[in-house]
C-alpha cells in the first residue's frame, strides 16, 4: 500500500499567518478606537443640543434663561441651572421631588433626589467610577457639563456675572434674557463640557495651607453633581468661565518634604500662592475628547473648540455684552 501525505502547515507558514493577523489587528485597532471616539463625540454633541433646546424652551415659558445658582433667589427657592432644566428634558418626575424650600432634603443616600442618575447630563467619555457618584455617605448624580458664567465664575464673591448663567440672590433675579445677549447668540457660549476630577488639585488636601482658605478646599470629586450642595462652594464645578485655557488642569502637585528626626512640621503652603489656580481649575472648560471640548452656543448650535483656542477668544465668547468682535467657525 502506498502511503498518503496529509496536507498541513509548516511552522514557518503558521508563523507567517500569525504575523499577518497581528499586523491586521494593529491596523484595525486605531480605526476602531477612532470610530468609538467619533461616536462618543457625536453623543456628546446631541446631549449638549438637547440642553440648549431645553434652555430655549425654558426661556419661552418663563421669559428668562434659568439662574445659574439661587441660594435662594427672590422667590425664596433654592435651585440651579440643571434643576430648572429637568422638566424640559423629560425629567418632570425628578423635578417634582425637588425640595426648593428645604434643600438639605434633596441630598443623602440612595433614592434621594440629587442622587438621580440622568444620562443627558453626562458625556459618554466622562471619567466617573459610577453614576451616581459616592462621596462620603452621600450619592450625587454626575454631570459633565456646565453653564457659561462669563469671564470669572468662582467663588461667587469674585464672579464677574458677565456670562449667561449667574448667581441669583434674594434681592436680584439675575436671570438672562436672550435679548440681553447683545454680542449675538451665535457668538456667545451657553454651555460647555468640564473634566471631572484633578489629582494634582486633590494632592493639596493634605497640605498645611495657611491661612485656611475660604471657601474651604474640597476634593475635586465633590464638584461632579448636577444638583449643587448649598453653601460657600455653590457654583463650583458647573458654572464655568473663559479665564483659562480649555483642558487646563491644576499646574502642580503637593509633594510633602521628607520626614525629619525629631519630627518637624512641613512648611506651610501660602494660600495666596495657589488660590487663583484653585478657583480657576474649578471653573475650567474641558473634556476627555481628544484635542478640545464641545460647546453649545446661545443660538442652540454646537461647536467643537480646540485646546489651542486663545484665552482672549474664549473670554470674548464667554461675555454676553462685551462688545468684542469674535466668531466661532
Amino acid at each position: 500500500m502506498r502511503g498518503r501525505s496529509r496536507p498541513g502547515f509548516t511552522l514557518i507558514e503558521l508563523l507567517v499567518v500569525i504575523a499577518i493577523i497581528a499586523i491586521l489587528i494593529g491596523l484595525l485597532l486605531p480605526a476602531v478606537q477612532k470610530v468609538r471616539a467619533a461616536a462618543a463625540r457625536t453623543q456628546c454633541i446631541n446631549k449638549l443640543k438637547q440642553l440648549a433646546i431645553a434652555s430655549h424652551s425654558y426661556h419661552d415659558i418663563i421669559g428668562y434663561l434659568p439662574p445659574g445658582v439661587a441660594l435662594p433667589g427672590p422667590d425664596g427657592k433654592y435651585t440651579c441651572l440643571f434643576v430648572e432644566l429637568l422638566p424640559q428634558i423629560e425629567q418632570s418626575a425628578v423635578y417634582a421631588q425637588w425640595d426648593a424650600v428645604n434643600p438639605a432634603n434633596n441630598f443623602g443616600g440612595a433614592g434621594t433626589t440629587a442622587a438621580a442618575a440622568i444620562s443627558t447630563f453626562l458625556c459618554p467619555t466622562a471619567d466617573v467610577p459610577s453614576n451616581p457618584v459616592t462621596f462620603g455617605s452621600q450619592l450625587f448624580g454626575a454631570c459633565s457639563y456646565g453653564g457659561n458664567a462669563g469671564t470669572i465664575s468662582f467663588p461667587p464673591a469674585r464672579a464677574t456675572n458677565d456670562g449667561v448663567f449667574t448667581y441669583a440672590t434674594t434681592t436680584s433675579r439675575n436671570q438672562t434674557r436672550l435679548l440681553d445677549i447683545t454680542d449675538g447668540t451665535s457668538n456667545t457660549l451657553l454651555l460647555g463640557e468640564r473634566v471631572i476630577g484633578d489629582g494634582n488639585l486633590d494632592s493639596y488636601l493634605i497640605a498645611p495651607i495657611q491661612p485656611a482658605p475660604s471657601p474651604p478646599l474640597q476634593p475635586s470629586s465633590l464638584f461632579v453633581m448636577w444638583a449643587q450642595v448649598p453653601g460657600v462652594n455653590a457654583g463650583g464645578g458647573y458654572l464655568l468661565a473663559g479665564s483659562v485655557s480649555i483642558n487646563t488642569g491644576f499646574p502642580t502637585a503637593y509633594i510633602p518634604p521628607p520626614p525629619k528626626t525629631p519630627p518637624v512640621p512641613p512648611p506651610p503652603v501660602p494660600w495666596s500662592s495657589i488660590n487663583i489656580n484653585v478657583w480657576n481649575r474649578l471653573s475650567t472648560y474641558g473634556s476627555r475628547h481628544t484635542g478640545g471640548a464641545n460647546f453649545a452656543l446661545a443660538d442652540g448650535s454646537v461647536r467643537f473648540l480646540p485646546d489651542s483656542t486663545p484665552i482672549p477668544t474664549l473670554a470674548a465668547l464667554s461675555t454676553r455684552a462685551g462688545g468684542e468682535v469674535v466668531s466661532v467657525e
